[in-house]
This record gives structure tokens, C-alpha cells and sequence, in this order.
């Protein structure tokens, strides 16, 4: 399970099962895009906003006269080969600690020199909604040899993922008649907006039906601070955290929340808490504009391509998805795909680099009136690294990042967005909706991370990463007090799997403590 330290993170990583990729959850619009799980290699910017000020609470806060619920330590069983499972005991609702308990599952490979063990190294692959145990082998196929020997490697289930209480919404998300399209989540007409708003209320609706119990508490507030009782359940003063994309929400968290509980914490493909979740949307869908054209010139200038369309590319994609709203396209077993699959497919194939191959094979497949490929990748994409992905991404989204209840406003958010993207505002802008009419109020309120007093934390951001843009990671290294800034020239979502530099960074801050000089950039 050693990663080779010195390798690019393509060739040698080549072999890893793949990992989810999201960011703003819109699983009722069959759409998800997130700061999600790593994007693993098949083979080897944004705009500056007006952001709250410092004052703002970046979490909610617990008031409670109960004593708190004492911590246990796992008790670890044997899993699979070189791997042990437990589970943490946490309240469901922290203002009430001695109330209802939910329990937290874990899962750990251990150091494998004993006698250089420096502590445990917690990992979450991001998401939300995907399962770090799910993903522990993909982590322990790329970690530097140094740190799987001098670490316990850490993954776990957070709550309401999977095997941690998990939120569900009847089928999970998906469309009970998998022969018919889904919903067209960046809608063009009155009809097909109501449609949407409709398809949305009765999803949440089943979701409040089926998860009332837990619905509300499953935001990152109480993620952190589940993760501080793991902390200590592991018998670790401090925490040492690994925290990619939606990871790194979580990380910055915890690290507002527990500053002087931070050993060392390494936050790569950042996201900015600070920002309102109209901002975070507008850049996220410049973000990934400018890679879709990035693919696109790529394309054109390849001959072995099949989506090599005449005239603008990025018109004759937006034609493709309109003429599947008027007649989905066939995939000839019986399915079809509409503009919720084609954007699935889009999302999935421009995570990284190595998917822009088969992502240019689907369009071509699909503009030439077979929708197989298409249906594949939004197939794959829909999983989202967890068994209840798409429904735990939904909650937890919409507990994480407020939104306007005002349903009328949702269409000019989508025009104003899709003057700067046209192919990904009005998809993003729309995918918001859902969270408009969710049963369960926001616990986290956009601001600044400033983790005063914590350790230094090194924060990690790819000049291009098409999910999470290089600036949420500059804006987050200066918000933080003690905020250091790796640079990685890259076009993927989260360097350490794709940068030996990277990979060699983190691995002398985690063990040593050393940090790199400022402004190192890496160019691999």
C-alpha cells in the first residue's frame, strides 16, 4: 500500500480506485459539484469579493449547563489486511451532551515502523457526503513512505455518511425510473423551472420523512467537533490533519473552534469560509469555465479527439445540451441522457487532466446521438464516494453554506452568474434552490479563519484546480493567523495526488514540523 515518494502522482497512482469529486451539493437537481474527494489519475484566479468581516461567526455555538459526554477510547478490531476498525461515541446534539449519542466510525492502518510513532495523522478525503473509510486504501496508496511510518493513518465516516448514522432521502437521490431523464437542473423555461422547485420540495420533503432525526445535525459545526472527540478517543493531545477540498472546510473548522488543539494540519484544494454562498458559487463556475476552455483547446488541437466541433466550442456545447432538453439521447438500453447527465459527465471528466480523454470520447458519442458514455460518467460521478452520497452532500451543503429563501430570485442569480459562465453559473446558481426550501436550518455562518493561537497550518492551492480556485486558498492562508501558502502550477483537484514536490512539503511539515520558505512554488 506505499506510495513512492519521488513518483509524479500519474503513472504510480494510476492504480488507485477513484475518488468522488463534488462541491455545491444539488442532489435533488441530480447535479453535484463540491469540494469533494481527490479525482485520482487514470494514467500517470478567481475573482476577489467584498467578504463578512472578522466579527462574523464562523460557527454556531454550543450553550449548555450538561457536563460534557466523556470520551472513550477506541477499542480497535481487525478489518481487513493491515487495517482496524472502532467507533467514537459523540452526542447528536452537542447543546444537549447527555441526550441521544450517535457513534462515529472509524478506521485506522497502523504506523508501520512502531518504534518511530509520532501520533495519529486524520484524514478526510473531502466530499461532503463521501466515506473516508470508503477511501482509506486510495489515501494509503499515495502517503509518502515517512509518514506511513511514523503515523497511525486515520479515516472515518462523518456523520450522517454511510456508516455514521446516515441521512437518507428514500432512493437515495436518484430517479425511481432510471429509463427516464433527470430533472433539468439549469432550466430555460417557466415550466421547466417549476418542474425543478417541484422535483426539489419533494425531495426534501422525503428527506425530512425518512431523516428527521438526525437532518439537522450533520452540518461541519458538529462534524469539528466530532472530530476533536476522535482526537482525543485516539489518546492524541494534539490534532494532525490532512483536509482535502471539502476537507479543508472542515479542517479550518476545527481549527477556529480548537486553535490550540492544532499539532500540524495540512489544508489542500482550500475553500475560503468566508465567503457568502453566492461568491463561493460565482467563482467556483468561472473556476471551472476556464478549465472547460482550457479542454476545449486541448481538444481542438488534437486530431485523435472526437469533439472537435465547428465554430465555438462552448456554444456548440450549450447547443448539445439544449437539444437534449427537447429529445433526451439515447443510450440504446432503454436510457437516455437530458442536461442533467451531460453536465454529470462534465463535472466528472473535468476534475482532472487524465479524464479529459474519456469526457471528449462522451460529447463526441453523445453529439453523434449515443448518450452511453454520457451515462457512465454521470453514473460514476452520482456515487460520490459514499453508499448515501448524494443525499449526506445535500444535507450537509445546505447546513454549511445560507441561502435566500426567496425562491423568486434563484432566475436572475442564474442569469447574472451565467454572464460570466454560461456553460456553469446558471447550473450552480440553480443548484442552490434546493437549499432554499430545505427542511433543516443553516448552523454555520460565513466568515473568516483566523484559528488564533493554533500551530502554523500549511494550506495548499493549484494555480488552475477546477473545483476549488487558486484564490480561496490564498484568501485562506491570510485569513488564518498562522497560515502558510504551498503553490502547486497544476490543473488538477488536490495537488498532493499529482506533485511529488507536494507530497515531499507535507511530509517534512507533518513529521518535522518544517514549513516551506515562503512563496515556494512547485512545478511538477
Amino acid at each position: 500500500m506505499r506510495g513512492q515518494e519521488g513518483d509524479n502522482g500519474d503513472e504510480g497512482a494510476g492504480h488507485r480506485a477513484r475518488a468522488s469529486t463534488r462541491l455545491l451539493a444539488v442532489a435533488a437537481a441530480g447535479v453535484w459539484l463540491l469540494g469533494g474527494c481527490a479525482a485520482v489519475p487514470r494514467n500517470p484566479s478567481a475573482s476577489k469579493h467584498s467578504r463578512p468581516t472578522a466579527s462574523s461567526a464562523t460557527t454556531g455555538t454550543t450553550t449548555t449547563t450538561e457536563p460534557p459526554l466523556p470520551v472513550t477510547p477506541v477499542q480497535w478490531s481487525g478489518c481487513g489486511s493491515d487495517l482496524q476498525c472502532g467507533s467514537v461515541t459523540t452526542p447528536l446534539d452537542y447543546s444537549h451532551p447527555q441526550g441521544t449519542t450517535i457513534e462515529i466510525a472509524v478506521e485506522r492502518h497502523p504506523a508501520e515502523v512502531p518504534s518511530q510513532r509520532i501520533g495519529s495523522l486524520l484524514i478526510n478525503p473531502g466530499g461532503p457526503g463521501g466515506s473516508g473509510i470508503n477511501d482509506l486504501s486510495n489515501e494509503l496508496s499515495v502517503l509518502t513512505a515517512g509518514l506511513l511510518d511514523d503515523f497511525d493513518i486515520v479515516s472515518f465516516d462523518p456523520r450522517g455518511v454511510q456508516r455514521s448514522d446516515p441521512v437518507s432521502c428514500g432512493a437515495n437521490g436518484a430517479p425511481a425510473d432510471t429509463t427516464s431523464a433527470l430533472p433539468d437542473p439549469a432550466p430555460t423555461t417557466a415550466a421547466a423551472r417549476q418542474a425543478l422547485f417541484s422535483n426539489d420540495r419533494t425531495y426534501a420533503a422525503q428527506c425530512e420523512q425518512d431523516s428527521s432525526s438526525i437532518l439537522s445535525y450533520v452540518g461541519t459545526v458538529d462534524t469539528a467537533r466530532d472530530l476533536d472527540r476522535i482526537r482525543a478517543a485516539l489518546g492524541d493531545s494534539r490534532l494532525t490533519f490532512i483536509g482535502h477540498s471539502y476537507g479543508t472546510l472542515l479542517g479550518a473548522t476545527y481549527a477556529q473552534m480548537f486553535p490550540t488543539d492544532v499539532r500540524a494540519m495540512v489544508l489542500d484544494a482550500a475553500i475560503d469560509p468566508a465567503m457568502n454562498t453566492d461568491e463561493y458559487t460565482l467563482d467556483q463556475a468561472t473556476s471551472l469555465e476556464g478549465v472547460l476552455d482550457d479542454f476545449s483547446a486541448w481538444c481542438k488541437g488534437s486530431s485523435s479527439c472526437p469533439w472537435r466541433p465547428t465554430g465555438d466550442p462552448t456554444s456548440a456545447l450549450l447547443a448539445l445540451i439544449a437539444q437534449s432538453r427537447q429529445q433526451p439521447i439515447p443510450a440504446g438500453n432503454g436510457r437516455s441522457a437530458g442536461p442533467g447527465e451531460i453536465y454529470d459527465a462534465l463535472l466528472d471528466g473535468l476534475d482532472a487532466q487524465s479524464y479529459w480523454s474519456s469526457l471528449a470520447d462522451a460529447l463526441g458519442e453523445a453529439a453523434a446521438g449515443n448518450s452511453s458514455a454520457v451515462l457512465s460518467m454521470s453514473d460514476a460521478y452520482r456515487r460520490n464516494g459514499s453508499t448515501n452520497g448524494s443525499d449526506a452532500a445535500e444535507a450537509i451543503f445546505c447546513l454549511d453554506h445560507p441561502v435566500s429563501s426567496d425562491t423568486s430570485g434563484y432566475a436572475a442569480l442564474a442569469s447574472s452568474t451565467g454572464s460570466h459562465a454560461p456553460v456553469f453559473g446558471p447550473l450552480l446558481a440553480w443548484g442552490l434552490l434546493a437549499c432554499a426550501v430545505w427542511p433543516a436550518r443553516p448552523t454555520r455562518s460565513p466568515a473568516p479563519a483566523t484559528a488564533s493561537g493554533s500551530a502554523p497550518i500549511l494550506v495548499t492551492g493549484a494555480t488552475k484546480d477546477p473545483v476549488t480556485p487558486y484564490q480561496w486558498a490564498v484568501n485562506l492562508a491570510h485569513e488564518l493567523q498562522h497560515g502558510f501558502l504551498l503553490t502547486w502550477q497544476g490543473e488538477d483537484h488536490v495537488s498532493y495526488f499529482y506533485s511529488a514536490c507536494v507530497r515531499n512539503v507535507d511530509q517534512a511539515y507533518l513529521i518535522l514540523g518544517a514549513l516551506p520558505a515562503a512563496g515556494t512554488v512547485c512545478t511538477d
